[in-house]
């Protein structure tokens, strides 16, 4: 798999945007937030907006969706932080591949409140899956709190999917990942309209295609390990000869699409064992507070043998 030696133009990259409805956005970034967040210097939002760039008019100047903001960054390769997360995941598969035992890792669910100020205590909800250590947990104002800690050991190490699973793979090689404003990825319609998808939206036509061939298939949420930070992730798992084997074409494609370095060492049909962690069947939300979702940093170190 190699780069692309430049990131496609504005224009392309808006095109598959514009086909999802508008009426499934969240207009809630400011204008501010575009350079300093995503990288989005003022000319090239002018010039997505004369392309037809969703946006909300306020009294306080301009709002528009994250997902849309983020997916635009990510494509046009501008700096965020959310890129350079990626570098993790690529380091992560590196440790992996090389000789020695799969390492353990400790990860911690931090959170901080989304709504300073409030009255009464922070009222906190983990869901981390199954098995995982979730609960109730209400907080004075910290400014960061750790609500749980996860030990987890990788299964295995990164190997090729199976001929049957390879050929999955192809049959998906050509969708684009986009993360997807609102709830527009649990339209199943969406994919093949705009030939974009979100995790959870590939996740799940990948585990119907599979199951169409035959192949027993799951839909799996959990993290991709790395560190400093892990990141939470929806998935495929198809089950071949009594083993359950991630699978997931459009991430690694994505990668080299966004031209994150080191990209090259994860191919389209490569199961990542061990980077990927279930920790459920359906796409996660780890924290909400008050019942509303809200961030939860995912601190991440290798566990020392004692």
């Amino acid at each position: 798999m190699t780069t692309p030696a430049e990131p496609p133009s504005p224009a392309r990259v808006l095109a598959p945007l514009l086909l999802v409805p508008a009426s499934r956005r969240h207009f809630r970034l400011p204008l501010s937030a575009l350079e300093k967040a995503y990288g989005m210097t003022a000319p090239l939002v002018d010039e997505l907006t004369a392309l037809g760039l969703p946006r909300r008019e306020t009294p306080d100047g301009p709002l528009f969706d994250e997902n849309d903001i983020a997916s635009l960054s990510l494509h046009l390769r501008l700096p965020s932080a959310r890129r350079a997360v990626m570098a993790f995941w690529i380091r992560a598969l590196r440790r992996l591949v090389s000789d020695g035992a799969p390492p353990a890792h400790r990860v911690d669910v931090t959170v901080g409140c989304p709504d300073p100020g409030h009255e009464g205590p922070c009222r906190y909800e983990a869901d981390l899956g199954e098995g995982g250590a979730g609960g109730v947990f209400e907080t004075g104002p910290e400014p960061q709190r750790i609500l749980a800690s996860l030990t987890l050991t990788a299964s295995g190490r990164p190997r090729e999917l199976p001929p049957i699973l390879r050929e999955l793979c192809e049959e998906f090689r050509e969708v684009d990942y986009y993360l997807l404003p609102g709830d527009a990825g649990a339209d199943p319609g969406l994919l093949g309209r705009t030939g974009i998808a979100d995790c959870i939206l590939m996740a799940q036509a990948l585990v119907d295609a599979a199951r169409a061939r035959g192949v027993e298939a799951r839909l799996a949420g959990g993290l991709i390990v790395a560190v400093p930070f892990s990141s939470t992730h929806t998935w495929a798992e198809c089950r071949v000869d009594g083993t359950w084997l991630p699978v997931d074409p459009l991430l690694p494609k994505a990668l080299a699409a966004w031209g994150v370095p080191g990209a090259e060492l994860w191919s389209p049909t490569l199961a990542p064992v061990g980077l990927f962690h279930r920790l459920g069947g359906a796409p996660l939300r780890p924290v909400t507070h008050g019942g509303t979702p809200c961030g939860a940093s995912l601190r991440t170190r290798e566990e020392v043998p004692a």
